[in-house]
């Protein structure tokens, strides 16, 4: 029987993939991956969308007041910071750089202290409320140091996609 995919070599009886296909199928992004791929996105594009939002709430309050607070400046830097390693981590993963598992652990744990800044300091300083948004931001950076940096520390996947 021949490959499904190349229709030239012989396949094997699990996949119906020959074996080149076979290792090419292996090395892509799907599967699991597609979660962090998702989260990589949506950090990119909502992240500049936070980032203006917050630069423009800090500048209307210092057109008001004269003043900006060392925890505005903090966040906007937090959040900035935030971006920049959000678009490196893209980068080095959809061109499936071999230094992922790095890149990957800095993100997860930058995105962790920046929602902790975000949330529980002023939680915790101002009184603040502890809204829905507070606890997604807080669920999604736990559930990426909980759940993503292990997989992406220990997985024999990330060796194959990433590591040529």
């Amino acid at each position: 029987m021949k490959c499904i995919q190349c229709n030239e070599l012989e396949s094997n009886k699990e996949s119906g993939l020959c074996d080149n296909c076979e290792q090419k199928e292996l090395r892509k992004i799907n599967g699991l991956l597609y979660l962090p791929a998702l989260g990589l996105i949506s950090s990119c594009t909502l992240g500049l969308f936070d980032l203006y939002t917050y630069i423009d709430a800090v500048v209307s309050y210092f057109r008001k007041t004269g003043f900006i607070s060392y925890y505005a400046m903090g966040a906007v830097a937090f959040l900035m910071i935030g971006y920049v390693i959000s678009l490196g981590t893209s980068w080095f993963f959809f061109r499936r750089k071999s230094g992922i598992r790095k890149i990957m652990v800095i993100n997860y744990v930058i995105r962790l202290l920046g929602a902790l800044y975000l949330t529980v300091l002023p939680i915790l300083w101002f009184q603040a409320p502890f809204d829905s948004y507070a606890m997604r931001a807080l669920t999604g950076a736990a559930v990426g140091v909980l759940v993503w940096i292990p997989y992406f520390l220990f997985s024999k996947r990330i060796d194959t996609v990433f590591c040529k």
